[in-house]
């Protein structure tokens, strides 16, 4: 069964109207801490790829690819 609407397990903090610089920065700020820098880095990867993966207009979906 396909589900309709994306719900994180966390809040990533992402606003598709934020540069993409303050985008990491904020995602990176809500990470969870109990992992290395590396875990971090890569939980915002993925979660910046989930958000891209649902997100349907255009423009925006790119923006979490960069």
């Amino acid at each position: 069964m396909v589900k309709e609407w994306y719900k994180p397990k966390r809040h990533s903090g992402f606003d598709k109207d934020k540069t993409v610089k303050d985008n990491v920065r904020t995602m990176m700020l809500n990470a969870d801490h109990r992992k290395s820098e590396k875990g971090r880095l890569l939980q915002v990867g993925r979660q910046a790829q989930a958000l891209a993966n649902v997100t349907t207009d255009r423009k925006h979906r790119r923006k979490p690819k960069q």
